[in-house]
């Protein structure tokens, strides 16, 4: 019943997460004229956990590392980043338009196990990849379970 309570309480944060951020883009669209020709997108990323700490990838690529800003508050980290236009000028049309370009932001919520104050960043090869470890008294931790 825990582990049902747990996952739900996840999905409702990532539900939330979604949330903020269409929020947070009609918002800024509406009340700023700068950002109306601007389209705000979201990287795909990957939270893995282990026996010892959280890794987060995030597939960025076509950015430099001083494009990127990554935070830290109330367990939720934040990373932002912009990635720029290229120059089309000499080029004469596109012919399709995936690669997303402006701002963007994502929202990982961390779970209380984590020692917020060891966090490790790289980027490399387009991957941003945070390391976190867990809290050292956690991974000791054991759990007896009942047998009924």
């Amino acid at each position: 019943m825990a582990d049902f309570k747990k996952h739900i309480i996840r999905d409702i944060k990532k539900i939330q997460e979604e949330m903020d951020i269409l929020f947070d883009h009609f918002y800024k669209v509406r009340h700023s004229p700068v950002l109306t020709s601007r389209r705000l997108w979201r990287p795909p990323a990957d939270v893995i956990e282990t026996t010892s700490e959280i890794i987060i990838l995030v597939e960025i690529g076509g950015m430099k590392q001083k494009d990127l800003s990554i935070s830290l508050a109330d367990n939720v980290l934040v990373i932002r980043g912009e990635r720029k236009e290229r120059d089309v000028k000499n080029m004469s049309g596109y012919r399709s338009m995936e690669i997303n370009y402006g701002m963007f932001e994502r929202n990982i919520y961390l779970p209380e196990t984590v020692d917020t104050e060891e966090i490790v960043a790289s980027y490399k090869d387009g991957l941003l990849e945070i390391r976190i470890d867990k809290k050292k008294d956690e991974r000791m931790k054991g759990k007896q379970i009942k047998v009924e």
